[in-house]
Formats: C-alpha cells, structure tokens, sequence
C-alpha cells in the first residue's frame, strides 16, 4: 500500500469522526478501523521516525517521505487526544514521527530554503512517477506537504493540554525543538 494514499485515509477517518455524531450507524466502523489502522502503522514506523513510501515492502522506496509522515503523526496524535488511542503506547511514536519531521524534514537555515520541507513525495499515478524523494527535490505540485506538516502540528500541540500528558521541555539546538 502506497503511504500518501494510506495517510490520506488515515487522516480521512480523523477528520470524518470529528464531524459525525457518535451515534452514526456508521461511527463504530470507522472508529475499529481506525484503531485497527494505528496498530498496523506503529508496527512499520521507521527507526527515524519516518514511514517508507510503501509500507508493505520496505525497500521499495526505501527513504523517508513527509506527507504520508504527517497524516500518520496527525491521525495518531488525533486519536491520542480524542481517547481512542491509548497515550502509553501511541505517544512515543508521534513524538517519533514529529521529531522526524521537524528536525529532519523541515529546513532551517538562514537561506532562501528556511522553512521549506524536504522528502515530498511529487504527484505521480504510482511511487516511481515521484522518485528520488530527497531533503532538497521540489514536488511538481502545489505543496500540499506543508500544510500536512501543519495539520499534524496542530494536533501534537494539542497534546501538551492534555490531561494526564506531560511533555518534557523540549531540547533547543540552533533553531530547533525537538519534543521529549
């Protein structure tokens, strides 16, 4: 399975629930799917906190990739903050995932670059159609990547008001934070 269209479910499911009442006929399937998804993504999270483009085989692909990173970060840290997913086990890999993102995806510099989000897979009917994914290619698109990196931002802040969610301080080198 493609990241960026698995991501874009993930979030999908996310972004559904908050708007459908529990009560839906349909809301109690959405939600185990959800959950069954968020226990297949912990699994295959990379050990930099990066997801591959293709999730089934690691080595196709095998670079990290931001948008599908961010839909996961967004959906789990969602779920986190919505009680549907269990803080002990699933708070580790959003820190993982954002720390990923915002240290070794997100540029900082003090050039023209500064702010710009590297490894964007580009558009493509397959993964090959976008490759090679690196910290310095521009995707031929409309930079949907950076605002994927914002929604997940939205929800990772969000857990610092959490209750029974205490994040330690984060750690400050240059003008980067990393979560703890």
């Amino acid at each position: 399975c493609a990241l960026p269209i698995y991501g874009w479910a993930f979030v999908a499911l996310a972004r559904t629930m908050d708007v459908l009442p529990t009560n839906d006929l349909h809301y109690t399937e959405y939600l185990q799917t959800f959950q069954d998804m968020a226990v297949a993504l912990k699994a295959v999270q990379r050990s930099d906190g990066f997801w591959n483009v293709n999730l089934a085989y690691t080595n196709d692909y095998p670079g990290p990739e931001s948008s599908g990173t961010a839909c996961f970060t967004y959906g789990l840290a969602w779920g986190i903050n919505h009680g549907y997913l269990d803080t002990n086990t699933y708070l580790p890999t959003v820190i993982h995932g954002w720390n990923a993102l915002a240290i070794d995806a997100l540029h900082h510099s003090t050039g023209a670059d500064n702010g710009f989000l590297g490894y964007e897979q580009g558009s493509g009917k397959q993964p090959s159609s976008a490759q090679p994914v690196t910290y310095t290619s521009v995707p031929d698109f409309d930079d949907f990547g950076l605002g994927l990196f914002l929604l997940a931002g939205s929800q990772v802040y969000q857990l610092s008001s959490s209750p029974g969610i205490v994040l330690a301080t984060p750690l400050l080198t240059g003008n980067q934070v990393q979560l703890n």
